[in-house]
């Protein structure tokens, strides 16, 4: 009998034992869970404050270019350099895109109606050899129901038809011209309706850095129906990485003049943490000449 009272004393202990080392192995484990949430909550912390600098610092350039330089807007100016590779800092690192809104067509600008940017549309059709169908439910959908702020509101427009759209086109917040000093070959083609005025005029720009009203003067160019050398609207994507943790923040710029007050201010900011990045867009079909 003492025996197996011994035994059962003896699983008792051993049980108690196993229990307690449990125990200690969850309260370890869980400060270590504890410490490595500080520690990304932290590094969380830092990215966002670094991602918010860099846009900082690209409202400072913009407002300071309406002032130094409000007549052009073009890839050599301050505020486009400030797009630059990855910068190094003892906290992380961070980097700068920024994309001029203004240099693709405006669809919103369909909402009005107007005869003109209808038949930018029809070629901007042809041009990705997409189905007049495309042009017809776009015009329909923007004069009922007025602007959008993303392609997927135009129900009828599928996958792919938004994304061969999307690396010409831009929804603007306002009116605005297509500034042919930031604007692609094939925009300025499309909007000129004339691939090889757009090829003179892109080899001007590439020599001299930026196009004036007089280079196009000289390309035969009069009208200037929905052309412009400035832009108000600009896409930015600051990148910040902190203790292999990044922070993407994506932000639309706005710059506009009240009361004779210029200002630049962030109408759209959305943050994306590590790995819920959007995909890239597809690869632009080639235009047909």
């Amino acid at each position: 009998m003492r025996a197996r009272d011994a035994g059962v004393i003896l699983i008792n202990v051993l049980v108690a034992l196993a229990l307690g080392a449990a125990i200690v192995v969850l309260m370890f484990t869980s400060q270590e869970n504890l410490v490595d949430r500080t520690r990304r909550s932290a590094a969380a912390t830092q990215a966002e404050a670094l991602a918010l600098g860099a846009e900082a610092s690209l409202v400072a350039a913009l407002r300071r270019d309406m002032k130094e330089a409000p007549e052009t807007d073009h890839m050599a100016e301050p505020w486009a350099l400030a797009a630059q590779e990855e910068v190094q800092l003892e906290t992380g690192s961070f980097s700068i895109t920024v994309r001029d809104a203004q240099a693709r067509f405006d669809l919103n600008a369909l909402a009005a109606g107007r005869l003109a940017q209808q038949q930018t549309l029809a070629r901007l059709m042809t041009a990705l050899q997409l189905p007049d169908q495309v042009a017809l439910d776009i015009i329909d959908h923007l004069t009922r129901r007025g602007p959008v702020r993303d392609l997927s509101e135009i129900e009828a427009l599928d996958a792919p038809t938004r994304a061969a759209l999307a690396p010409y086109v831009s929804l603007l917040p306002q009116s605005g011209d297509v500034n042919v000093n930031t604007a692609s070959e094939e925009v300025i083609a499309v909007m000129l309706g004339s691939p090889s005025a757009a090829r003179q005029l892109v080899k001007r720009r590439e020599m001299a850095g930026f196009l004036t009203k007089g280079d196009l003067t000289d390309a035969g160019i009069v009208a200037l129906n929905g052309i412009g050398f400035t832009s108000a609207v600009y896409d930015v994507e600051s990148r910040a990485e902190v203790d292999g943790l990044t922070i993407t923040l994506t932000s639309r710029l706005l710059r506009r003049t009240v009361l004779g007050q210029r200002d630049v201010r962030v109408i759209t900011r959305s943050f994306s943490p590590q790995g819920t990045d959007a995909a890239p867009l597809p690869a632009p079909p080639p235009f047909r000449r």
